[in-house]
């Protein structure tokens, strides 16, 4: 014979609205009584049926996240772990699970975020895309669809969505200025992807650094990359065919420095004594690397938190100010490589 909430609250000494709550992950239960009423599930092989509760509600309770690029690349990178681990804790404290989606392509953006916000599953999204270029989002999920970014989005939409990011103009500028105040003063970037705010943001703040330290700037010292696009080390190989000497490099991820250290390293250059190298993220390798590297900790996992926080007040209809974002302090880690 099945369970029923009934059952569970008899089992339990409360009533079965307080069954329901803590099914719901409702705040208004205490975490005593949600521990034993749970106990009690545990005990009597209880499991609710969500289909049937999303009919009744009128919710389902599930919040979209539209995952970029090439979900493999994704996957091997420790930046959207952290981020995905904010997001599911701040998605379960607010009482929702999440529905992961992979996109590798415009045209596949565009027809997730259409199922997202037409197919009946999920009562928001949010997304990791965040381009130069404006994607037409606005014709393909309705206006009132609750939306949150990871990452500044185009000028078009900055101001017509929730969004989280760091600073990355500001952490682009600490960086290139830690490297000056080293005495460094020829100063390559590589993984410039011109389409990716994020990059670009990195980029402008480097520049900004060598502008205001009187620096003439060299473009051959710039090398475009793909974000997240394959073997980093052809970066690197690229700057030194150019054949024009620099004693720094900053690279647009940590696995793009990480590389490059490989490849200075099998042409007979010491890193920090001939090239300085540092790059962003934090990733849990670049401790570890021989030298360790010099990194900016962008703080993964309270940009996820934070998207769900603006998210989840789009969806209690709490916020009635419009969209709003949020910018997550950055923190300069500085090792033995700069």
């Amino acid at each position: 014979m099945r369970v029923t909430i009934q059952d569970i609250a008899k089992a339990a000494s409360v009533t079965p609205s307080t069954v329901s709550r803590v099914i719901a992950g409702s705040p208004l239960i205490s975490a005593k009584t949600s521990q034993k009423v749970r106990k009690v599930m545990r005990e009597m092989d209880y499991h609710p049926n969500i289909i049937a509760r999303s009919l009744v509600r009128r919710s389902t309770n599930i919040i979209g996240v539209l995952l970029p690029g090439a979900s493999e690349r994704v996957f091997q990178h420790p930046f959207f772990f952290e981020l995905l681990r904010g997001i599911t804790m701040q998605a379960q404290l607010c009482g929702y699970s999440i529905l992961l989606s992979g996109a590798g392509s415009e045209e596949e953006e565009r027809n997730r975020l259409h199922d997202f916000a037409n197919g009946g599953v999920t009562e928001g999204a949010i997304l990791m895309i965040s381009r130069t270029d404006s994607t037409d989002w606005e014709s393909v999920y309705p206006a009132q669809f609750p939306l949150a970014m990871v990452g500044r989005p185009a000028d078009a939409w900055k101001d017509r969505i929730n969004w989280v990011d760091s600073d990355n103009l500001e952490a682009g500028y600490r960086l290139a200025g830690h490297f000056l105040a080293k005495g460094r003063r020829h100063i390559a970037f590589v993984g410039l992807a011109p389409n990716i705010v994020v990059t670009k943001d990195r980029y402008e703040g480097y520049r900004k650094a060598l502008g205001e330290a009187g620096l003439p700037f060299d473009e051959r010292l710039v090398v475009d990359g793909q974000f997240m696009g394959g073997d980093e080390r052809v970066l690197t190989e690229e700057l030194l065919r150019c054949g024009v000497p620099f004693d720094g490099l900053i690279a647009a991820d940590d696995f793009q420095a990480l590389a490059a250290m490989d490849v200075l390293a099998k042409q007979g250059v010491r890193v920090p004594q001939d090239v300085s190298v540092a790059g962003f993220n934090n990733v849990p390798l670049s401790e570890y690397y021989r030298p360790p590297l010099t990194t900016v900790d962008v703080n993964a996992c309270a940009l996820g938190e934070e998207a769900v926080r603006l998210l989840y007040r789009q969806l209690q209809e709490k916020d009635r100010s419009g969209p709003s974002h949020t910018i997550v302090p950055t923190r300069l880690v500085v090792r033995a490589s700069a």
